[in-house]
């Protein structure tokens, strides 16, 4: 293995003579973590100069990225800007099949260690995850986990008792509708923390606790009589009972208002964990500066407030965490000598070392079994260890006995009651505010997915602090904003907005505003059906001008919703891209969701839609710079939600009505669209956001994959994309090196065709495939000498073609191939020039072959005449068996004299479907059928 400081470096070694390798790892740099434009400028010039190398022709580049993708529950896209290189990658891996790969990494040794085994894989996108090599694949979006009861009763988060977590459900809560006490407080939730004790509870190992949830953040909907401090629409949070629910009631001494810079996650991670080790260290441990503090799991919840507690009072504070989450701790300010695993006892020696054989003075514990026990003989004397945990209390007499002159004592948080609670948080808010203390990491998770919320905890993977989230109904009487709102697409779903949710109010922001075309005509629409719109001219990515179209919508209808439908395109191949064009698509698309995002976060929005492409996630040829800026959307609503935010990406597959930024697309781009399924009508497109939003997922592809043509496909000249495969259930494209044994490949069938009819092979497979790239429906409107660009070829299709050919031939060829050999008949001849060939066999032989075959197939014809008994019958037979070898070609007897010159719409055999399915050795058959070659 060979390092290299930058690919330039690379090129100077092979300049210098060095063999060229057969596989290079090029590490984005870290400021894909930031800046969105460097880190595509630098992407993009590193890939355009490498696919430019002909002496890395063979090479494959793995672009190694690191936070850029989520492969597994949980997981945060932090790396949003390398999110984007993915997808500009994305594109380029379609147009140069083969020469690119991307891996992401979570950054473990034992992921490291797995790399080199992933590059020997063929697959084009992987993902390291502690070791396991991942690769993407797409499957069905089915329903959510859980739904609520039928009916517009209050529900919450239960279990139904069996004791595991699949036995969670959402149950009936009348309880939260009941009338309220004076001092009570009825609070829409929109985040509830989620602590191991609620795991527990589900798993049935706490039979004394029955109600999950009691912590959260909301709004007040109605208060008790004697509550005259808070007023209906306050943004509260504190300890509620029972908060796995859309209501519920608490008791006002419980509740405070939220910081107004914090979301309704970020409250909700607040109160069990800062409360929990507040009392724990101060009431019950009386820890006092100067002393020493062990905090098991100090990667947890808990464990990260009693870090910051326990630095804050001044002790000494060691921690425990698991491998993966050591780095958490030392980014929280703990060395390796203050820092042990919490998989095994070995804390116990290390930390006596530290401490110069004296051990510790306080130990918050969460562990079980020998871990106490370490943890008790790890106390210096007069040492405390409170316990915390739920699944292993002792018997404080009997450890006093054991462990003479140290103490032991367990808790809950309950004890402390009402009053200390309240003065408790009080002085928690203080120390929040002057930055003494700083909230938890948080990992938002939407209610319905709690039985996976509930494995992730279970299983120790969290780090800081879950949350379930519950947005918001949407609210007729607040205001939703649509980017490209005057564009077709924009304009129909304020339609079904207006219908289907009953909105009434709507904010149509574009950058011609009111002068868009048809917009008065939408608001006098949208008014007929009872809605409000404002249309309004802004460029949502100028942030100032956001931040003052925001500040204009009124107080009494509030944002509720946000759907960032706007973009623009500007296509072209991956060697024609440039900053520039990257910069057109980039400002209206991502540049902009960026702005809504950060600028609504103190907004309490039911949606934050964000109108992404299809074309993101499985790379489609052309659009480098518009993969690049969807992919930042897929990426940035998973990052939202990671946070607790609400958020959907929609990677629409093509609409069936034009809009102003398909409009322009010709018959064979809509046929390259198309070919992995059909475009969505209006009403489909619009039923189908709506399943998206009742299903709650980050990220969905709505789109109509047609498999049953992408399966008749998998053996032809496009292969299925790997990320398809799962869902057609094709088997891999064959290929022209193929393992001995498998069926000939069409580079074998060519190489022992004689010359003369290898070159009409070879011209009626260019000619074939130009017709399925360009969506024609038959070869014949392809002629053999007419230039390629006469008929509708640009870079793009050209791009396509050579992927074909390459593919089928098994050669390495360029991306300009169409247009350095500008005619089927002299890129025909090209390719005889450089494709193999077999020895051939006598003629004399091949003549004798085909004598054989003819005198085989006329005993075969007698036979049959006998046993049939009619001749005519045959006849008809046979006729029906030309008609159809006919229309496999796409020829009738009356164009197949002319097929260099005929028009395609003369034809009666619509047959660009299967010319486009159907794979090399086909068309050869075809090919050989009508020339009479065996």
């Amino acid at each position: 293995m060979s390092w290299y400081a930058d690919p330039d470096a690379l090129r100077a070694e092979l300049e210098a003579g060095t063999p060229t390798p057969g596989d290079v790892v090029w590490c984005l740099p870290e400021t894909a973590g930031g800046d969105l434009r460097s880190t595509l400028y630098d992407t993009l010039g590193v890939a355009q100069e490498w696919l430019r190398d002909e002496r890395l022709a063979d090479t494959r580049l793995t672009v190694l990225t690191s936070g850029a993708v989520a492969v597994g529950a949980g997981e945060d896209v932090p790396g949003l800007a390398a999110a984007a290189a993915r997808g500009l990658l994305g594109s380029a891996q379609s147009e140069h099949p083969g020469r690119l790969r991307l891996v992401d990494i979570d950054r473990r040794p034992e992921s490291w260690r797995a790399l080199p085994a992933a590059l020997a894989l063929d697959e084009p996108q992987l993902a390291l995850r502690a070791g396991e090599v991942l690769a993407p694949r797409l499957a069905r979006a089915g329903e959510p986990p859980l739904a609520p009861p039928a009916g517009d009763g209050a529900w919450r988060l239960d279990t139904t008792g069996g004791g595991g977590i699949d036995d969670l459900a959402l149950l009936p809560a009348p309880a939260a509708e009941a009338p309220l006490a004076p001092d009570e407080v009825r609070v829409a939730i929109r985040a509830a923390g989620v602590n191991f004790r609620d795991v527990a509870i589900a798993l049935g190992i706490v039979p004394d606790q029955t109600v999950m949830g009691t912590e959260g953040a909301g709004v007040v909907v109605e208060t008790g009589s004697a509550v005259t401090d808070l007023a209906v629409g306050d943004r509260v949070f504190g300890l509620l009972a029972g908060c796995f629910a859309p209501v519920t009631v608490a008791q006002r001494r419980a509740l405070v208002r939220m910081r107004p810079e914090w979301t309704f996650a970020e409250a909700a991670s607040v109160p069990t964990v800062f409360l929990t080790a507040y009392y724990g260290l101060v009431d019950l441990g009386r820890a006092k500066a100067g002393e020493s503090l062990l905090v098991h799991a100090a990667a947890g919840g808990v464990g990260m407030a009693a870090v910051q507690i326990g630095r804050h009072l001044g002790l000494e504070v060691f921690g425990t965490a698991s491998a993966g989450k050591e780095h958490v701790l030392r980014s929280w300010g703990l060395d390796d000598e203050h820092i042990a695993s919490s998989r095994t006892t070995d804390f116990e020696p290390h930390f006596r070392v530290t401490t110069g054989g004296r051990g510790v003075d306080l130990v918050l514990n969460s562990l079980s079994g020998e871990f106490v026990d370490a943890s008790m003989r790890l106390l210096a004397p007069g040492g405390r260890l409170i316990e915390m945990g739920k699944t292993d209390i002792r018997d404080a007499v009997e450890l006093a006995e054991e462990y003479p002159g140290v103490s032991y004592r367990a808790f809950d948080l309950s004890e402390a009651g009402p009053e200390r609670i309240g003065a408790m948080l009080d002085e928690i808010l203080a120390l929040l505010d002057g930055g003494e203390l700083r909230t938890l990491p948080v990992t938002g998770w939407d209610l319905r997915e709690a039985p996976e919320a509930f494995r992730f905890i279970s299983r120790g993977r969290h780090i800081g602090k879950n949350v379930l989230t519950l947005p918001p109904p949407v609210d007729a009487d607040g205001t939703v904003l649509i980017t490209g709102g005057t564009g077709v697409l924009g304009g129909a779903l304020a339609r079904h907005l207006a219908t289907a949710y009953g909105v009434r109010h709507l904010l149509l922001v574009s950058r011609q505003g009111p002068a868009s075309q048809g917009a008065d005509e939408l608001v006098a629409e949208l008014g007929e059906l009872g809605a409000e719109a404002r249309v309004v001219a802004c460029d949502v990515a100028d942030r100032e001008a956001l931040r003052d179209l925001l500040a204009a919508v009124p107080a009494e209808h509030p944002l509720t919703g946000v759907v960032h439908a706007a973009g623009a395109l500007d296509d072209g191949v991956f060697d024609a891209m440039s900053p520039d064009r990257l910069d057109t698509v980039l400002r209206p698309k991502a540049d902009a969701a960026l702005a809504l995002h950060e600028l609504t976060l103190d907004a309490d929005l039911a949606m934050f839609v964000l109108y992404s492409s299809f074309s993101a996630t499985l790379g489609s040829p052309g659009q480098a710079n518009y993969a690049a800026a969807n992919a930042f959307l897929d990426a940035l609503a998973r990052h939202r939600r990671h946070r607790g935010l609400p958020a959907t990406s929609l990677g629409w597959g093509l609409w069936e009505q034009a809009s102003a930024m398909t409009g322009h697309l010709t018959g064979g781009d809509l046929a390259r669209a198309g070919r992995a399924g059909r475009s969505l009508t209006t009403e489909h497109g619009l039923a189908l956001f709506d399943r998206a939003l009742a299903h709650g997922a980050s990220h969905l592809l709505p789109t109509h994959l047609d498999l049953a043509a992408l399966r008749a496909g998998a053996d032809g000249a496009a292969a299925i994309p790997a990320l398809l495969r799962g869902l057609v259930g094709a088997p891999v494209r064959r290929t022209a090196e193929q393992a001995p044994g498998t069926r000939e490949s069409t580079a074998d069938r060519l190489a022992r065709l004689p010359e003369r009819e290898r070159r009409r092979a070879l011209t009626e497979l260019v000619r074939a495939y130009a017709a399925g790239v360009l969506g024609h429906s038959t070869p014949a409107a392809i002629g053999a000498e007419r230039p390629f660009r006469d008929v509708g070829f640009d870079s793009l299709t050209a791009v396509e073609l050579r992927n074909r050919l390459a593919s089928a031939t098994g050669l390495r060829l360029p991306a300009t191939l169409a247009f350095d050999h500008p005619t089927p008949g002299e890129l025909a001849e090209h390719l005889l020039t450089r494709l193999p060939v077999a020895p051939s066999a006598a003629p004399a032989q091949d003549v004798r072959d085909v004598l054989t075959q003819v005198e085989r197939l006329t005993e075969r014809l007698d036979s049959l005449i006998e046993e049939e008994g009619d001749p005519a019958l045959l006849g008809e037979r046979l006729q029906t068996l030309v008609r159809r070898l006919g229309a496999l070609g796409g020829r009738t007897a009356s164009n197949s004299k002319n097929d260099s010159t005929a028009d395609s719409s003369t034809t009666d055999s619509p047959v660009a479907e299967r010319i486009d399915r159907a794979s090399a050795d086909d068309l050869f058959d075809f090919i050989d059928n009508e020339l009479g070659v065996s």
